[in-house]
């Protein structure tokens, strides 16, 4: 089937799925599509919801905070989605008036709580993912005999934005190198933006001069940035939310992935099920939401990262959710 894309007030209609089941629209994030990471997980979900369930689809690509709000009116003026969804945390306080307006509107929100009785709200603990990554680049760092590690057992993070989100997951990741070994010194810092890849690089490679040789970059289209740094200086990077391999194939250590894409579908599936609930739904290891790639990890490490998500699991590690409660 060909399908064609047309384009109305930035908004991309996918006339596909004739027969379809329901429809849905998702509202992505300002870093956009094509940031290989959070947003393209997202459409990669509502591409498998459309294929699985049938399903039709529109979607918007917002360039600022502001339109946000536009966008969502835009799509529930229609009354013909069965759900809209807002990718981002920072669509909150824009969804949270929306849905007041649309008080029979179902609304579903990525990675922030909206507390409204027609909007479902998916978030992550974000610190487990961190806690993972930062375990094994301590692992890394500490290891003999590999030519891209250095004697100073420093490893960074670099984080899109100072939000509480992004400061969960650099949390666990130095609250994992500790446990690690707490001799590893984590450095940390943050972009201020989730678009910009070459202050990214340009951090990145700040860090590296400092005797980093695994870094972290959570921070949207930016962390492409922290990836070529590393690639670029022939050290380790890891990847964010999606499989970043390919972007470097000898480099790229391991992925903190958040599955952004299946929380697309079961909130599709929800509603379809009609099981559609305006609540928090929190999701981390245990749901199989947040996780890692083997990608170039050596197999022992990869060992110890299996035996610690069962202890995460289990309950047994505390992981701390803010940077000031890890570094004391």
């Amino acid at each position: 089937m060909t399908v064609s894309i047309l384009i109305f007030l930035g908004i991309f209609i996918n006339p596909s799925f004739a027969e379809s089941s329901g429809r849905f629209a998702i509202i992505f994030a300002t870093g956009g599509l094509g940031d290989k990471s959070f947003n393209d997980s997202a459409m990669d979900g509502i591409k498998l919801a459309g294929k699985k369930f049938g399903i039709r689809y529109d979607y918007a690509e917002p360039k600022a905070i502001a339109e946000y709000q536009t966008y969502m009116s835009q799509f529930a003026n229609t009354r013909k989605y069965d759900l809209i969804i807002s990718i981002g945390f920072d669509q909150a306080d824009a969804l949270g008036q929306v849905a007041s307006r649309f008080k029979n509107q179902k609304f579903a929100i990525v990675d922030m709580v909206v507390k409204k009785p027609n909007v479902a709200s998916f978030i992550f603990k974000e610190e487990q993912r961190g806690f993972l990554m930062g375990y094994a680049a301590a692992l890394m760092t500490t290891r003999k005999g590999d030519t891209r590690i250095n004697s100073k057992k420093v490893i960074g993070v670099v984080g899109g934005m100072k939000v509480p989100l992004i400061d969960a997951n650099i949390a666990g990741y130095i609250a994992g190198a500790r446990f690690a070994d707490p001799s590893v010194n984590v450095l940390h810092t943050y972009v201020g933006i989730w678009t910009d890849p070459a202050k990214g690089k340009e951090l990145t490679l700040s860090m590296l001069e400092k005797g980093v040789d695994v870094v972290w970059g959570p921070a949207g289209r930016s962390g492409l940035g922290v990836i070529n740094a590393a690639k670029e200086k022939k050290c380790y990077a890891i990847g964010t939310d999606s499989n970043q391999d390919y972007l470097a194939p000898k480099y790229v250590l391991t992925n903190g992935m958040k599955y952004v894409g299946t929380t697309v579908v079961i909130a599709i599936e929800q509603v379809l099920k009609k099981s559609f609930s305006a609540e928090s739904h929190l999701l981390g290891i245990k749901e199989n939401a947040l996780g890692y790639t083997r990608s170039i990890l050596p197999e022992d490490i990869i060992v110890k990262l299996e035996a610690l998500k069962k202890k995460i699991i289990a309950g047994e590690i505390q992981i701390p959710a803010t940077v000031e409660a890890a570094i004391k």
